[in-house]
């Protein structure tokens, strides 16, 4: 019997791209003016690697980079920019990094930013766009970039992505179904209904031995295909402004997964892993803990407590009440 998810393997899907980046390369051919360029990205195919459990090795940013030619946005933006401007960033570089940051559910620039700069948790990042730590941009520059290309452009260039994902088959634009009814909602209200001024710093007691003692538990079990799942912390919600039928919500703390370390771990690995005790253990089986998410402002290793910023907090407090019906909603 033949596997109709064959052709969509790493391998199959490698061949394909080689002629596709091919005829993209050609179909773009205009030059980019302006050579005084602060960054330079460079498409380099490599090994992709995936784990039995369904994990990249690198994750997606290496997987794309290694797979897909991102060098036709030069020509795409060329006539943004001119040929005696001042230095300015690859129009490549700008654009994966900004896809990286949705990519790895970064939220907020300034965040992504600091891990950009930091010598090992931004050094994929900067490999794969072709970022010095010499010139690492602001989040002015992403702004002014996409002001420069405008949303047409930045279109464009999706479009062109889509069209790559069309030719490898992985969408067909064969099926296309829209539901056309209309709610009325409070569109600019994102968020929990009832947040309060608690939300912005809540303490959580004894994490530290507890999230120990999980790590403990897999390490102890990894014949169960415990490498590489993702860990979720939660707490419960302690606001007391929930009415009394409405059920309180769990929050995340943070996120992890235990994976094997490519030669010595990063400083932020050590920091964690030596912060809940396991850096003998994990050592012993050459492995370290990747932080996938995290809500934590501040760590007390004194009583095992964290101090956190819940993620449900919304970021417009100032949305104005709508009303629905006979039903009212209100900034709490």
């Amino acid at each position: 019997m033949v596997n109709p998810l064959k052709k969509f393997t790493i391998s199959n899907v490698s061949k394909k791209l080689n002629k596709i980046n091919l005829k993209v390369s050609l179909s773009h051919q205009r030059p980019f003016p302006n050579r005084s360029l602060l960054s330079h990205y460079h498409f380099k195919k490599q090994f992709v690697k995936i784990f039995p459990d369904g994990s990249i090795q690198g994750g997606y940013p290496k997987m794309i980079t290694s797979l897909i030619d991102f060098s036709f946005i030069r020509s795409l933006v060329a006539d943004r920019y001119s040929t005696f401007g001042h230095p300015c960033y690859d129009p490549p570089s700008l654009f994966l990094l900004d896809l990286f940051r949705y990519i790895d559910g970064h939220q907020h620039m300034s965040k992504f930013l600091e891990i950009l700069r930091d010598k090992d948790r931004g050094r994929a990042y900067r490999i794969y766009t072709g970022i010095s730590m010499h010139h690492i941009p602001s989040e002015g520059t992403f702004s002014n970039f996409r002001i420069r290309l405008g949303e047409s452009l930045y279109n464009q260039i999706f479009h062109t992505l889509v069209d790559i994902f069309h030719k490898l088959e992985m969408i067909t634009f064969k099926i296309l179904t829209h539901d056309g009814t209309l709610y009325p909602t409070w569109a600019r209200y994102k968020g929990c209904t009832y947040f309060c001024n608690q939300c912005a710093s809540i303490t959580v007691q004894d994490v530290i031995p507890k999230v120990r003692n999980r790590i403990l538990y897999r390490l102890n079990n990894l014949s169960n295909n415990n490498l590489g799942s993702e860990v979720r912390v939660y707490t419960e919600c302690p606001s007391q402004c929930f009415p009394e039928d409405v059920k309180k919500p769990k929050i995340e703390l943070f996120a992890f997964k235990l994976a094997f370390s490519n030669g010595e771990p990063t400083k932020e690995q050590r920091n964690t892993a030596i912060l809940f005790g396991v850096e003998e253990e994990l050592a012993k089986q050459h492995l370290c803990i990747q932080t996938i998410r995290s809500n934590v402002s501040s760590v007390n290793p004194d009583d095992g407590s964290i101090t956190i910023q819940c993620p449900k907090l919304p970021k417009d407090t100032d949305a104005l009440p709508c009303e629905i019906g006979q039903t009212t909603f209100k900034e709490r």
